[in-house]
């Protein structure tokens, strides 16, 4: 079914396109999928924080992850996000997603009430079960979910695992470079690393970083490509290249977020052409025509 080989470089965490009324617009997917495909991406992160999984029904989640792989199949990669704050929902989302073929199931631990070590490691037990034979994929989110799932933690989820499933990689939220090379060192290589920030993929590939998941590059993929092949390539030259305008475009998100928070993506997809009516599903506040220009 899955093939771990396919996961590393660049995983786009792709946003969900929302209609006017906030409902999910399934005609924009096909447009997304075969955006990120077109500029060579290795594959698709779907329906995590940037792709609004938190937020939607289960069955909105079940429609568009059906969509996204149908206009993937045999192109790129998908790693389905299948988390959600009960066990229950999460197994019946991972079901979901293993019939459809995805390469992996990603999951943040359980949110919103506290969970002790016993409690999170059974959730990914249960989920194990439920699809046998499966790769899951740790999503630790530690600004959302105040679980952190340490490199000690993560060795751990993989023997509560080991009887059903395997466990192919882990995205890194919200931690330092050195705190991501910790992943690094003390787990085993067929667990892939995966930061959430692009500049740890330029400066970690050497030491054994996968690829990136990196929610600000949604709507510049290429750049984050370009970093990706120089650095297999060993261009030292393009790298830096692809890593200094990539922090420029950075620069800009960082001016506007704090106000208009990611209805910035919003903004620059339309730009670039994309059939992104609304982002986030929440109300943001609106950029003005000055601010547009």
């Amino acid at each position: 079914m899955a093939n771990q080989a396919k996961l590393e470089g660049i995983l786009i965490p792709m946003p969900t396109a929302f209609k006017d009324d906030g409902s999910p617009d399934e005609s924009a997917v096909d447009a997304l999928v075969d955006f990120y495909i077109a500029t060579g991406v290795q594959g698709i992160f779907a329906l995590g924080t940037h792709g609004q999984g938190m937020v939607m029904e289960i069955e909105e989640r079940k429609r568009v992850a059906e969509k996204i792989v149908k206009r993937a199949a045999g192109k790129i990669s998908v790693v389905l996000h299948v988390g959600t704050a009960n066990t229950y929902s999460s197994m019946d989302l991972a079901r979901h997603g293993a019939a459809l073929g995805v390469d992996a199931l990603a999951m943040v631990p359980p949110y919103y009430y506290p969970h002790n070590d016993h409690e999170v490691f059974a959730h990914y037990k249960s989920v194990a079960q439920a699809v046998p034979g499966v790769p899951l994929f740790i999503y630790d989110n530690t600004e959302t979910t105040r679980v952190h799932i340490t490199p000690p933690k993560v060795l751990k989820v993989q023997e509560e695992i080991s009887p059903f499933s395997t466990l192919c990689g882990i995205k890194l939220s919200f931690v330092s470079f050195d705190e991501a090379l910790q992943y690094v060192f003390k787990l085993p290589p067929s667990i892939a690393i995966f930061p959430g920030s692009i500049y740890s993929l330029y400066s970690g590939f050497s030491l054994g970083v996968r690829g990136a998941i990196h929610p600000p590059s949604s709507p510049f993929p290429d750049l984050c490509v370009r970093l990706w092949r120089a650095l297999k390539e060993n261009n030292a030259a393009e790298a830096r290249n692809a890593h200094d305008q990539i922090a420029a475009v950075m620069q800009v998100l960082g001016k506007f977020m704090p106000d208009h928070g990611r209805r910035v993506f919003q903004e620059i997809m339309q730009l670039r052409g994309l059939p992104v009516r609304r982002f986030p599903r929440w109300e943001c506040l609106a950029f003005t025509e000055q601010e547009r220009q």
